[in-house]
């Protein structure tokens, strides 16, 4: 049986809690009767009807004793209906497995990794970009090289790194999500099993009964949650991120829960099964709450440094507004440059395409009662990370117009050049207001 089972378990679990009241008061189902009544064996017999399979029913005065008054038995069935009602209906975690993918793979083309990989600077993007880097750096002489350089290969580096990196911290997030409900479903239902056990093993003997119950949401979420991993050298933005992962991962695998169910009454056995439910919903908060604190602390980071995580928010100053000096070009190395410039544009398209749009409610909605969860801090994360990837190769396009026309101009000069390389120019692509 599992947790597809739990309403079943629920009401073995009330018929088993009332047969251990009734064992506190010395009465036991009546083998004789097939196990429809409890008897008690006095100087007068007195016997009630046992309650349904399912827990139903049951606590009417079976005897001839003129005395003996019907039990209610509500008060039990309530209170474990108190205890299992919001661990009802659990997500099964498949809702954030769509989102778990795209953010791994934006990650990965950003190189970035938030699974616990290694990753490597040689990714499509960054090896495109190198690549323009370098011709950029040794083989062209133009005014306007070194705010290109400045901006979409030094800085455009780091932003793509930092966008990578939000990517890994949302990829940790929905990997635990998908990944701990399952788990989470299959230690309620545990507990709940163990609980019936318990009482069973009660009523059955008057011995006390002790089960102990090993969490299992505290290794899957453990697991699912390791520090970012980025390619080269990091830009202080990634940095960071990553501090804000290890500090997660660290607090996460600290976090040591275990659930035990025992006693040798009805009230310290159905107590203790409520404390071992407690002991579960602590545990998914506690590791929630981490996983919280590192979404609002890279939504901290990103408000702090927006033109580490947005190109688009990035200006600088070039000397010459015009670019008129003496330039140096030769067409073999300025094409090398524009379709490499090019493919940088494409593959962050493609990422973006990846990522997507945030999910616009919880795709593991429970009961409020259990956790808060970290919806909210990762929609707002995801949001900022996939205008943030938009918003950049937008700007990386308009960079890449900037030198083709410059290239052209210089090739090429004619009125109409010279007034497409003013209009980009004038249009603070490469300027800022300070």
């Amino acid at each position: 049986m599992g947790y597809g089972e739990l309403d079943s378990m629920i009401g073995q679990l009330k018929r088993a809690a009332i047969d251990a009241y009734m064992a506190d008061d010395g009465f036991y189902p009546d083998l004789a009767s097939g196990d429809a009544f409890y008897s008690k064996w006095g100087w007068a017999p007195n016997s009630y009807d046992r309650p349904d399979a399912s827990g139903e029913g049951g606590g009417g005065v079976t005897s001839p004793n003129p005395w003996a008054d019907s039990i209610s038995f509500d008060g039990i069935r309530s209170r474990i209906d108190n205890a299992v009602d919001k661990w009802k209906g659990l997500p099964d975690g498949s809702g954030a497995s769509s989102y778990k993918s795209a953010t791994a793979t934006a990650a990965s083309t950003l190189g970035a990794s938030g699974s616990g990989a290694s990753v490597a600077d040689d990714g499509e993007i960054m090896t495109a970009s190198n690549t323009a880097g370098d011709l950029l750096t040794q083989n062209l002489v133009a005014s306007f090289i070194e705010p290109m350089l400045d901006k979409y290969y030094s800085q455009f580096k780091g932003v793509a790194q930092s966008i990578g990196a939000a990517a890994a911290i949302l990829q940790m997030n929905y990997t635990m999500q998908s990944g701990m409900w399952n788990s989470i479903r299959e230690d309620a239902f545990t507990i709940v099993e163990s609980a019936k056990t318990a009482c069973a093993q009660y009523a059955d003997s008057r011995s006390a009964a002790s089960l102990k119950v090993t969490l299992g949401v505290v290794a899957t979420v453990a697991a699912a949650v390791a520090t970012v991993a980025t390619a080269g050298t990091a830009a202080p933005l990634v940095g960071a991120m990553v501090t804000l992962s290890a500090a997660a991962t660290t607090a996460i695998s600290a976090i040591d829960a275990d659930a035990s169910v025992e006693g040798a009454s009805y009230d310290e056995i159905v107590s203790s099964f409520e404390d071992a439910l407690e002991a579960l919903r602590t545990a998914i908060n506690d590791q929630e709450a981490e996983v919280r604190k590192m979404l609002s602390g890279a939504l901290s980071a990103i408000d702090a440094d927006r033109g580490g995580f947005d190109l688009d928010h990035y200006r600088i100053k070039t000397s010459d507004p015009n670019f008129a000096d003496q330039i140096v070009m030769v067409r073999q190395h300025t094409n090398v440059v524009s379709s490499n410039m090019q493919r940088v544009i494409v593959a962050l398209e493609a990422a973006s395409s990846t990522l997507g749009a945030p999910p616009g409610a919880d795709p593991t909605p429970r009961d409020s009662r259990i956790s808060s969860g970290t919806h909210s801090y990762a929609q707002s994360l995801y949001a900022d990370t996939e205008h943030a990837l938009r918003s950049t190769k937008d700007e990386y396009a308009l960079g890449k117009e900037l030198f083709d026309a410059e290239v052209q101009n210089h090739f090429n000069t004619d009125a109409a050049n010279r007034q497409t390389v003013e209009q980009l120019a004038a249009s603070e692509i490469l300027t800022s207001d300070a």
